[in-house]
């Protein structure tokens, strides 16, 4: 796993309790509705590692629902800890939003609207020279 990968995975607490506070679901569900975020492919093994640790910390409940198609499933919805862990969150994220919006501005503007980078001394994100 890069870490860009890690970052964004961090992403996704805030992320779930989100789209818990627009409507409870399931796991599955949940895993699915991550797509609108960039993670078409969510693991769903890590999905419910992190539905078990929020329920743990009493951010969101469960109970088993029966379904109309095939066996009961766990159905999640936030709390009001877990809500409150949202607008943190947002606070958090805005904060963050203005720093990477600042970032953007200023590497267009040293590099021109080439976001490749022009500038012969560019380093990639890695942090290491491109290959050759």
């Amino acid at each position: 796993m890069t870490t860009h990968d890690t970052e964004r995975r961090a992403l996704m607490t805030p992320v779930i309790l989100l789209l818990l506070s627009e409507r409870r679901g399931h796991g599955y569900e949940l895993t699915q509705r991550l797509g609108a975020f960039g993670w078409a492919e969510a693991e769903s093994a890590h999905v419910y590692r992190l539905l078990r640790g929020m329920e743990k910390c009493g951010q969101i409940s469960s109970q088993w629902r029966a379904s109309a198609s095939g066996p009961a499933r766990r159905e999640y919805e936030i709390t009001a800890a877990g809500s409150m862990s949202l607008a943190l969150w947002f606070v958090r994220l805005g904060e963050l939003h203005s720093t990477l919006h600042l970032f953007l501005e200023r590497y267009v503007q040293l590099n021109g609207p080439d976001l490749a980078g022009s500038r012969a001394d560019a380093q990639p994100l890695s942090g290491h020279p491109p290959a050759t």
